[in-house]
């Protein structure tokens, strides 16, 4: 397979929204919906403070032109801080009909008997964006219940020959780390959503094969070995000018986002570095995403393409300098593909 990521040029860091301009914590990557009038919102899901479920209508150039909530229906699963649901991919189907992708956790700082769990699940959306109702989780690990947070991330989405594929942190029973992916039909998921159900759901098997139990099993490895530990609190898309899925994955405390190149969305074997502010920096760089600047784009920016930006913060850890995880400094980078 030809390489391509040469003709991938990535533009200086350009500060957005600095931290003090921000009055709430970061907590998800913001998903881009078109709305009939051009304008597009920006949904942002933060479980850290009160009102959770924020919303935007801006542009490429400016995502804050007006803030807005979005409304998201739980349906009965636990809603007790810190648990709920997480919107974090968006699909828009040719009838209108939406799926979400979401990151659902459980967790319990105070209770040791709670258990800590994390899952990616499905919403459905009839309004363009405007309001969800969650309806059930699909893909889980092996370490759920135990004292390990093995947090899943942020389910970036793909869309491929008839299927949809989700990433996510996943591990082994012995808590060997890995990122790896699951896919589900379109046409299945559509007529589930439709009916306020779930569709078959199948995590990576290795080897070209998708059948390991999403609930249950553990994935196969994705992604090549970088030298880094990769997390998927980040964005996937399809370029059509590279004729590439785009993953994008941040590093933690080393420091870095990155960016793998598919052809198949089952082989990364290019990437490249999009941000790097070192490790002794004490910054990460989770919840990226991508938005299209020529307009070349799906409604639900799943596809771009040849020029766009990549959006990310670099947010402070929990520890050192003073900088915590309630630090947001939001960055964008220009890419332009030759």
């Amino acid at each position: 397979m030809e390489q391509v990521k040469h003709r991938i040029h990535i533009g200086e860091a350009e500060l957005v929204r600095a931290d003090a301009d921000f009055d709430y914590t970061l907590d998800a990557q913001f998903v881009p919906i078109k709305n009939p009038d051009g304008s597009w919102k920006f949904l942002n899901t933060s479980l850290c403070e009160e009102p959770y479920f924020h919303k935007f209508i801006g542009a490429a150039e400016n995502i804050y032109q007006k803030s807005e909530l979005y409304e998201m229906d739980n349906n009965g699963y636990l809603d007790l801080w810190p648990a709920g649901v997480w919107i974090m991919s968006a699909y828009k189907f040719e009838d209108g009909l939406m799926a979400g992708f979401c990151h659902r956790e459980m967790i319990s700082r105070t209770d040791p008997n709670f258990g800590n769990c994390f899952f990616m699940g499905l919403a459905v959306s009839r309004d363009n964006g405007e309001s969800w109702k969650y309806l059930g989780d699909v893909c889980s690990n092996v370490l759920n219940g135990g004292s390990f947070m093995a947090n899943m991330g942020g389910c970036p989405l793909l869309v491929r020959d008839g299927f949809f594929y989700i990433y996510f942190n996943d591990a082994d029973a012995q808590g060997v780390y890995r990122v790896s992916g699951a896919r589900m039909r379109i046409d299945e998921t559509h007529d589930a959503l439709l009916a306020e159900k779930l569709p078959t759901v199948k995590k990576y098997t290795g080897n070209g094969m998708w059948e390991t139990d999403a609930m249950k099993g553990t994935g196969a490895n994705v992604l090549p070995q970088t030298g880094f530990r990769p997390d998927t609190h980040a964005k996937g898309v399809y370029c059509k000018a590279l004729d590439r899925y785009l993953l994008t994955a941040q590093t933690n405390g080393e420091g870095k986002l990155l960016l793998f190149l598919s052809p198949d969305c089952e082989h990364f074997d290019e990437w490249l570095v999009v941000d790097d502010v070192g490790e002794e920096n004490l910054f990460m760089q989770p919840y990226s995403f991508f938005m299209s600047v020529d307009g070349d784009c799906s409604d639900d920016m799943n596809v771009v393409g040849k020029e766009f930006y990549i959006y990310y913060p670099r947010k402070g850890l929990e520890h050192g300098r003073g900088y915590g995880y309630d630090h947001d400094d939001l960055y964008r980078r220009r890419v332009i593909i030759d």
